[in-house]
């Protein structure tokens, strides 16, 4: 009996001894005060000072003193099993990860000493710190490029939501829905089938192709794609989607914007042909008006009439040519943006209803741009009065008009762009009637109460500031106009024009007409004859520097736009056969030639081409 008992106690020590020496871990024993009593292997760092009788703290840079003093002694105190992790740190100063697991040894209920298993953790806090670090590097990488992350589970129905997402959609994580129905009835009504479809076949295939989504958010609509894949089970099959949103808005707007921006570029190149053509013939039918109107006795109240029409019809041609971007320069100068506004507003205070609340902020500070300031304050009051016609019908309560600014800054650089915005709490528009604001002669207003070339004008005269002008528009919500011009100070090149002067009868100088229009050519001939000029025509450049070597003219008359050489070739070509002839520039595109000494823009009325010829002449 007692053999078989001192049998069975070898086994136990030698079972022991096997797995104190094949366990992944150390295992010490230490005293009541730390002193290390056993261990069960000596790594080969600490051969040459083995740790048996040293203390366990010597084995710790100090920093990690505290963690194993409070683990040790709570387990001393409690007799339970604590668990830490520290650093331990071995003689060639190299620091290794520990997990520690303290026990009490009793002996008849008494504590007399503690285990400490420790297992090195080194590798896995590598690779958890790594995981973490892979973790905020993809957590920057979704900020910056604002995207908000998603994750669906078909087999629960659970959709989850992270904190940028719910963001993008105006949600709090609480408001976020949780469910695939749930999620699609947040989808306008004329996108949520195909997006049902979508997500069916991205179920059925594992593949998630892009999905562009409108969402109605309130008070704006926004665009985003989502991306996704498919997320599968242990057996391979789908039992979900991934993926992320990415916000598309200000992207589609650009791309809206440079959309709208070709498109109105060539309806400007058509009017711009449209108002050449035009200007050309009311140059025939003005002055030939007013020639019929000297002889026609009782009608010539009637002719006169027509030909004030006429040259209404004129300005009209004008704003074409505005909106075309080829009226008469502008002559910018810099100046504060609160002095032309301020101008409108006197215009609109008198004019907007009582009800009307007009507001502007900002402008205090705001840097000067170079502007031409007729023009820009014509385009300002063209907002302000589609921002009044906006609030037709709204109540008095929120019927309101903001003008706001502000400065785009580079970084440690001047304001280099400042942007006026219009915004009025009017009814708003839809998608489809805020794509063609800028389009000359497209309006909503009923009959006689507009041209449709006010914000067309607008727009014109903007972009030949070399600025830009935007709509935003929500239906019920309203409205906001943003124009933005460059904070820059050049001053672009005065056009020369007639002064005022009264006009006087000709004294038989030679007047030379060089114009491709046969109706202008005659008519002039006979207005400029019957105020006492000898003329001559030309049908073209080349032809009328011929007729200028025949016969040497007093003044020239040069149309800017012919068939054959250009105008300015014609120019010069006068010039040296006669340096000092007055010539004057006669366009229906409002271009200058700078070498002229005139420059007047087709029709013009016979008193005020008379005067600049005789002004022309005198200068000399």
């Amino acid at each position: 009996m007692l053999e078989a008992e001192l049998d069975a106690r070898s086994d136990s020590r030698a079972m022991m001894r096997t797995v104190l020496e094949t366990v992944p871990a150390i295992v010490l024993r230490i005293s009541l005060d730390g002193t290390i009593e056993f261990v069960n292997r000596i790594l080969p760092a600490y051969e040459a000072h083995p740790p048996v009788g040293q203390s366990i703290y010597a084995f710790a840079p100090v920093d990690q003193h505290e963690v194993m003093r409070h683990a040790i002694e709570t387990a001393q105190r409690t007799l339970e099993v604590i668990s830490y992790e520290s650093i331990a740190l071995a003689p060639d100063g190299s620091r290794d990860w520990y997990w520690t697991v303290v026990g009490p040894i009793l002996r008849e209920s008494t504590l007399v000493g503690q285990t400490l298993i420790c297992t090195n953790i080194t590798g896995v806090k590598a690779a958890e710190r790594a995981l973490i670090e892979s973790h905020e590097r993809l957590a920057a990488a979704l900020d910056a490029g604002n995207v908000g992350v998603w994750r669906w589970s078909s087999v629960r129905d659970l959709v989850e939501w992270d904190d940028k997402l719910c963001a993008m959609f105006g949600l709090s994580p609480e408001q976020a829905p949780r469910t695939r129905a749930g999620f699609l009835a947040l989808v306008s009504d004329d996108q949520r089938d195909a997006l049902s479809a979508h997500i069916d076949r991205a179920l059925s295939s594992g593949i998630y192709l892009d999905f562009e989504l409108r969402a109605d958010l309130p008070g704006e609509v926004r665009w985003f794609v989502i991306k996704g894949g498919g997320l599968r089970d242990a057996s391979g099959s789908v039992s979900g989607l991934i993926g992320g949103v990415v916000d598309d808005t200000e992207r589609r707007r650009l791309v809206e914007q440079v959309r709208e921006a070709q498109k109105l570029d060539a309806l400007g190149q058509l009017s711009a042909g449209v108002a050449h053509n035009f200007n050309n013939m009311l140059g025939a039918i003005v002055p030939a008006l007013e020639i019929a109107a000297r002889e026609a006795g009782a009608l010539s109240p009637i002719l006169n009439d027509a030909k004030d029409t006429a040259m209404r019809s004129a300005e009209l041609v004008k704003q074409l040519l505005q909106f075309s971007r080829r009226g008469p320069a502008h002559v910018p100068r810099p100046e504060a943006l609160e002095t032309v506004l301020s101008r409108a507003y006197a215009l609109c205070r008198g004019t907007f209803a009582r009800e009307i609340t007009l507001t502007q902020r900002g402008f205090e500070t705001a840097s000067k741009v170079s502007v031409d300031g007729p023009h820009m304050e014509q385009a300002i009051l063209n907002l302000l009065l589609n921002a009044r016609d906006a609030l037709e019908g709204v109540s008095a309560s929120r019927a309101r008009i903001e003008v706001s600014v502000d400065e785009v800054t580079s970084t440690g650089a001047a304001p280099s762009e400042l942007t006026l915005r219009f915004r009025d709490t009017g009814s708003g528009m839809d998608e489809a009637t805020r794509r063609r604001v800028f389009e000359p002669f497209f309006t909503t207003k009923p009959i006689g109460r507009g041209t449709g070339l006010g914000l067309s004008t607008a727009w014109a005269t903007v972009r030949a500031h070399r600025g830009s002008l935007t709509c935003d528009s929500t239906p019920g919500v309203g409205t906001t106009f943003s124009l933005s011009l460059p904070i820059v100070g050049a001053v672009a090149r005065a056009r020369i024009s007639p002064p005022e002067v009264a006009s006087e009868p000709g004294r038989g100088e030679l007047v030379l007409v060089i114009d491709d229009e046969h109706s202008l050519r005659r008519t002039l001939a006979a207005l400029l004859s019957a105020s006492g000029y000898r003329v001559v025509t030309a049908a073209s450049g080349e032809a009328g520097v011929s007729a200028f070597r025949d016969e040497r003219a007093d003044l020239v008359i040069l149309d800017q736009s012919m068939p054959g050489q250009p105008p300015s070739v014609t120019l010069s070509q006068l010039r040296c056969l006669a340096p000092a002839v007055p010539i004057i520039s006669f366009s229906g595109l409002g271009d200058t030639l700078p070498e002229a000494t005139l420059h007047l823009q087709k029709p013009v009325a016979a008193e005020t081409l008379l005067a600049a010829i005789r002004t022309a002449m005198t200068a000399l």
